[in-house]
């Protein structure tokens, strides 16, 4: 199989991505006042994930419902004249989907990836389409470690299933490719000046400040169905919404609009992943603080109480969701979403050695952090030039969000983790690229005025062969960075693919299956091959009844055959488990005639034990050495 050319599925599953793209952008075209199309994107989205999480939480009935009734309303935003007037800038989304097609070219054929895409993102996004229903305790198993984890990107891979007619396990990577592209064009539009056309090296500029450019980018977790991509666009459509009503306000405009889009990217951005509260509460935070302070006109046409009042009803939307979604983890599962730790058991005596380790991150990737100092320092020099001026209000905003972000995750350490984990600043670096694209914004918006003088004394061929080279440049890097992007190729995902499909095609569809991966300390293995066998692979086989162990011996397989586990796939069979069945590779067991007996037997390729295998997937479980 050629692992670089997308399957009709996937062709078939990015079409229909596609469409529900459109239909986002419709829904948010439904509220006041005219926006860009990628704003309306985020609004829509964070519409359709209130009505879609509401409904879930509180009713038994399908979700499906309520999906058709929001893609009605999104085709009714997409034809109606009024709506349809209200989306705006369509060139310039143009222009940077078409410089973004070789890379979506490249990753279309992506398959899921990294170890949290297994555990706990694509099981619940699986669960959604197989059930139509939100998990709980009490309804079939998720096979998820976080069952009950926010659901908002998880909502567009199902919605995306439903159209198109199978589960598009692509579907939330895609997402987040989209995202970036979407990111990259309210860049693009930075650099064009407010009310100007973007042009094609100002939209190619966009989306290399977007991605290539953008310290914070790593393609294996922005690329993948993690939820940092995510958060990364939403904060930074937030915080250009909140401006905009900050500036509304100091231009006499009508507010309502702008807040309704806020409260409804606040919304998307917090129930991404349990972590989005820490980006929520400081972005809807700045944009309060500001309306309590920004000088207003002194013609009455608008008064502080109103902007005031704006401010905080964007917070309603995301607020309402968080309590919402906090009763319903808990009641719906014992163990619930992660939780702090009591108070007495709070590490606020290690707070010197968590301060150590994230300076230690800082040096050891001091590029991300420069530029998040430069854009803090930025700030100053604006605020006393254009005092309250957009540059000033976007960059005071990322201040606050950047100071707010940063205390969250001292708490998170203090409050949440481990002792381990919180003594080495556990993912520092990836919590802080969240704040990425938002740092690319405001350093945009700060160095705008020089690159424009640098231009300016630029002679016209100069200035032409230096806007076809961004064009060039911004097509060519996906091609020439295709295996650095393809990180779904690295060992051993392709064998493991093949094993559980393989075995997927000799199992019953509603086997009880034991799944035994020796030394798969982490579930990694585990939790790859479950998914490919339940839903993610051809076939899929949703409806197994999956029992996974981190050995495997005579005892087991004999105490799982009297549970009712009567086919067993061992990914690495150890000499004696079976009369007659050597070790090395893997097997398929059935149990039949009081015995067990091979089914199947595969060997992995030579040469695997010396290969690097891709993070947290363990060596011993595919035969492969310690």
């Amino acid at each position: 199989m050629n692992t670089w050319l997308p399957s009709l599925e996937a062709l078939r599953a990015a079409a229909a991505l596609g469409g529900v793209l459109a239909l986002l952008i419709g829904l948010g075209a439904l509220l006041p006042r005219r926006a860009m199309v990628e704003t309306q994107l985020l609004a829509g989205w964070g519409l359709a994930c209130l009505v879609l999480t509401f409904w879930g939480v509180t009713s038994g009935l399908s979700l499906r419902i309520p999906l058709a009734g929001l893609a009605a309303a999104g085709a009714a935003g997409l034809v109606l004249p009024g709506p349809r007037a209200r989306i705006g800038g369509g060139r310039a989304v143009w222009r940077a989907g078409m410089l973004a097609l070789p890379m979506l070219a490249v990753m279309l054929a992506a398959r899921p990836s990294q170890i949290d895409t297994w555990l706990n993102l694509l099981p619940n996004a699986a669960y959604l389409f197989f059930h139509d229903q939100l998990p709980t305790a009490a309804r079939p198993p998720a096979y998820s470690f976080l069952p009950v984890a926010p659901y908002n990107t998880q909502f567009i891979a199902y919605a995306t299933s439903a159209l198109a007619g199978h589960f598009a396990d692509r579907a939330m990577g895609l997402f987040n490719l989209v995202l970036q592209v979407a990111a990259g064009t309210a860049l693009a539009r930075v650099l064009a000046g407010p009310g100007r056309r973007v042009a094609w090296w100002q939209a190619a500029c966009g989306l290399a400040l977007a991605v290539p450019l953008n310290p914070g980018f790593v393609p294996r977790v922005f690329l993948a169905p993690y939820g940092e991509p995510g958060l990364a666009a939403a904060l930074l459509f937030a915080v250009l919404e909140g401006e905009a009503l900050l500036g509304a306000a100091a231009e006499g405009a009508a507010l309502g609009g702008h807040a309704a889009r806020l409260g409804l990217i606040l919304a998307a951005l917090l129930n991404i992943k349990q972590s989005g509260i820490g980006l929520m509460l400081p972005a809807g935070g700045a944009v309060v603080a500001l309306a309590l302070i920004m000088p207003l006109p002194r013609d009455g046409r608008q008064s502080r109480a109103r902007l005031l009042g704006a401010s905080l009803a964007a917070l309603i939307p995301a607020l309402a969701l968080y309590g919402v979604w906090r009763v319903f983890a808990d009641r719906s599962f014992v163990a619930g979403e992660l939780k702090l730790l009591p108070f007495a058991r709070w590490h606020f005596e290690m707070i010197p050695q968590i301060l150590a380790s994230e300076g230690r991150e800082i040096v050891e990737k001091a590029t991300l952090f420069l530029c998040l100092l430069g854009m803090l320092i930025a700030t100053i020099p604006w605020q006393r030039r254009v005092p309250w001026g957009r540059e000033a209000r976007v960059l005071l905003i990322a201040a606050l969000v950047t100071a707010g972000f940063n205390a969250f995750l001292l708490l998170a350490y203090v409050a949440h983790f481990d002792t381990t984990m919180a003594e080495r600043a556990h993912s520092y670096f990836r919590y802080s690229s969240q704040l990425s694209l938002l740092m690319m914004l405001g350093l945009t918006l700060a160095l705008r005025p020089r690159a424009v003088q640098w231009c300016a004394r630029l002679s016209a061929r100069t200035c032409h062969m230096l806007t076809r080279g961004a064009v060039a440049l911004i097509l060519l890097l996906p091609i020439a960075g295709a295996p650095l992007l393809r990180f779904d190729r690295d060992t051993p995902q392709h064998e493991l693919w093949a094993l559980g499909e393989a075995a997927a095609r000799r199992l019953p569809a509603q086997a009880h299956l034991a799944l035994l991966v020796p030394g798969d300390v982490y579930d990694g293995v585990g939790s790859f091959l479950r998914g490919v066998m339940l839903f993610a692979g051809h076939p899929a086989r949703p409806h197994l009844l999956v029992h996974t162990a981190d050995r495997a011996d005579p005892a087991l397989l004999a105490r799982l055959a009297h549970r009712g586990f009567h086919h067993a796939l061992v990914s690495c069979v150890p000499d004696g488990l079976v009369p007659g069945l050597h070790g090395g590779g893997a097997a398929l067991l059935r149990f039949y005639g009081h015995a067990w007996h091979v089914e199947a037997r595969w060997e992995y390729p030579p040469g695997l034990a010396q290969r690097h295998f891709a993070g947290l997937l363990a060596k011993p479980p595919l035969c492969a050495g310690g």
